[in-house]
């Protein structure tokens, strides 16, 4: 397609963006967007898609994204930039990707205070929020403290501390145990709404970390009672920073406590979890938070919804034809080569309460690594070599 020829459109830009695509589809809007997968079912929901290349950490790789968006989404098309993850160790990309395009979201400098572990953690005892200890050496003594890259996402960069030497990037945090939740919510600069409380799932035994994101479950209120708590939290967040449009904050419970972990200043991967009827798009509500206007009130879910990242426990390559099912997401192409670690896809599951989802995402999930295991090529003594999804570069299916 001629950039001459191009609607109108959105521009999304994420380290998978699945998700943004799926809320901008729901809210019947036309998008284009960029990601480091190229998903097949991200493709069809979106007018253009194109996969990005990924560093040596799983980031973005800076190099050419600018100009491979001024290709797919030239400055007199488009509509607004939303982006998701994949920015938070590279606000400066952010700052040059949004130059000339209206930032639907957090300016970078917003992202670069919350994604500092020190300034962050200063920022927490300022508004006496409870927050561990962090510090940029490692510990005298390593037990109870972890070790993380700053500006990481998804989890994967948490390690123990337990021999992990001080370098450039490289922060360590008290543990604080008890069970990890998170809050989606909308921000104007001022105020919030809170869109709904999250409980994580634990990282299953594929995973490539102890602490790799590997799902959550939609909750009616957060455990322990902290729920007012943690709103105003975000409430104090907001107006120290100014965030707006969609914003997440990790947190643990333990008991009647509870600690602050960090902030996403970005649309989240629990939006799919609340992005269904009766509730108005998200994507919307994002837009229109990022304008200055919060929605008055919010409806609930009527059911419990689930969703829990499968990862691959050998090394599968897709096979042609391979039956998806409706539940799950993020799919693979064919021929497609996973190494143990690799995500394979996510599943999705929605019961009467969050236990029950919980449960039914986690048998989707072992149902689903099944069947590839069945119907996939395993690979013996080759192909060890790590690659990433291959994909086309562009995809001209999807949106009407």
């Amino acid at each position: 397609m001629q950039p001459e020829s191009r609607p109108e459109a959105f521009l999304l830009v994420s380290l998978s963006g699945r998700g943004l695509a799926q809320a901008a589809a729901r809210a019947g809007r036309i998008a284009v967007g960029m990601d480091g997968f190229a998903d097949r079912d991200t493709c069809d929901l979106a007018r253009l898609w194109q996969r990005l290349p990924l560093d040596e950490n799983g980031d973005l790789a800076p190099l050419g994204l600018v100009e491979a968006a001024a290709r797919l989404s030239p400055l007199e098309h488009c509509l607004g930039l939303v982006y998701g993850s994949g920015f938070e160790a590279q606000p400066e990309l952010l700052k040059r990707l949004a130059c000339g395009r209206q930032l639907l979201g957090n300016p970078a400098e917003v992202l670069a205070e919350s994604a500092n572990p020190i300034g962050f953690a200063s920022l927490a005892r300022r508004l006496e929020l409870p927050f561990p200890e962090v510090q940029s050496v490692p510990p005298a003594d390593p037990a109870g403290w972890l070790a993380k890259r700053a500006g990481g996402c998804g989890g994967h960069h948490v390690r123990e501390a337990a021999g992990i030497a001080a370098r450039p990037g490289v922060y360590f945090q008290r543990r604080v145990d008890g069970t990890p939740c998170s809050l989606l919510f909308l921000a104007d600069g001022r105020e919030i709404r809170a869109i709904g409380f999250n409980r994580l799932l634990p990282a299953p035994a594929q995973a490539p970390g102890r602490w790799a994101y590997a799902g959550a479950v939609a909750l009616d209120n957060a455990p322990g009672g902290v729920g007012p708590a943690v709103q105003a939290a975000a409430r104090a967040l907001t107006a120290a920073l100014g965030l707006r449009g969609l914003n997440g904050i990790d947190f643990v419970v333990n008991g009647s406590d509870w600690s602050l972990l960090e902030l996403n200043p970005r649309p989240t991967a629990t939006l799919e979890l609340w992005d269904v009827n009766p509730m108005p798009a998200l994507f919307d509500l994002h837009v229109q938070s990022c304008l200055g206007r919060l929605p008055v009130a919010l409806p609930k879910p009527e059911a419990s919804r689930a969703v829990a990242v499968a990862y691959a426990g050998e090394t599968l390559r897709v096979p042609a034809g391979f039956p998806w099912p409706d539940w799950s997401a993020d799919l693979p192409r064919m021929d497609t080569l996973l190494e143990p670690g690799d995500p394979v896809c996510t599943v999705h599951a929605t019961a009467a309460d969050a236990n029950a989802a919980e449960q039914q995402a986690l048998s989707f999930r072992q149902r689903i690594l099944e069947r590839l295991s069945r119907h996939g090529e395993v690979e013996t003594g080759r192909a060890r070599l790590h690659t990433q999804r291959v994909s086309p570069l562009l995809s001209t299916t999807g949106q009407n």
